[in-house]
């Protein structure tokens, strides 16, 4: 058979110009004896000689081994450090807003509501829940990309303020380290643990006590 005609469905067939007078019965080329004839020929051809050595080669290779469990986290930058909660807890990340502080209820940590996206939000101070201002931080320049950091758990949503959103990130649980003595107290019992990210230690919070000290900042 000619290699035209052997590939027939290609030149005047449904993948062709459509000459093929056979179409018009057929409908399409699978139903055509010819294509049929064609497959079976495929599907019987003998292997490349090289086709077991090949295989051995790819069936030698180490395997890789796949890491479970990952997490994914959304990473921010808080007073020059780096830190991340969990995706499933991330709910949005919003332009900054306005907070508007409420008669004695605000407080060091506690600073008002805030309008975002045309919902009011409890807005909070993670740099101060963590112990991470400080003199020499009061002292660094202003955050050149400040956004609010809406995160939520079983029914509860608070915003904060963050220097910069860094993305969302995937770490195994076995990446993480422990918290260095350097990080404040606060910043030690809110933090599960430590991992890298570009070669910088990021500090993964834990979600566990993470929103129950958010709970509590709202007493005056």
């Amino acid at each position: 058979m000619a290699n035209a005609e052997k590939y027939c469905w290609k030149v005047k067939g449904i993948y062709g110009d459509g000459s093929c007078p056979e179409l018009a019965r057929l409908i399409h080329c699978r139903r055509c004896p010819v294509f049929a004839t064609a497959g079976r020929q495929h599907l019987d051809r003998d292997l490349p000689l090289t086709y077991l050595g090949e295989r051995a080669a790819v069936m030698a290779l180490p395997k890789e081994t796949g890491r479970l469990g990952t997490l994914s986290v959304m990473v921010f930058r808080l007073c020059g450090e780096k830190f991340a909660v969990k995706t499933i807890y991330f709910q949005e990340a919003a332009e900054p807003s306005p907070v508007h502080t409420l008669p004695l209820k605000v407080n060091r940590i506690f600073r008002g509501i805030a309008n975002i996206n045309g919902e009011l939000l409890l807005c909070l101070s993670v740099a101060d829940l963590l112990d991470l201002t400080s003199e020499a931080q009061e002292s660094r320049p202003a955050p050149a990309y400040e956004r609010m950091l809406v995160v939520g758990r079983e029914g509860q949503r608070f915003v904060f303020p963050v220097e910069q959103i860094l993305g969302v990130h995937r770490i195994a649980p076995e990446d993480l380290g422990e918290v260095p003595a350097t990080l404040s107290r606060s910043a030690r019992a809110l933090t599960r643990g430590i991992f890298l990210l570009n070669g910088r230690p990021v500090g993964l919070l834990d979600e566990e006590r993470l929103f129950p000290a958010m709970t509590r900042s709202l007493n005056p």
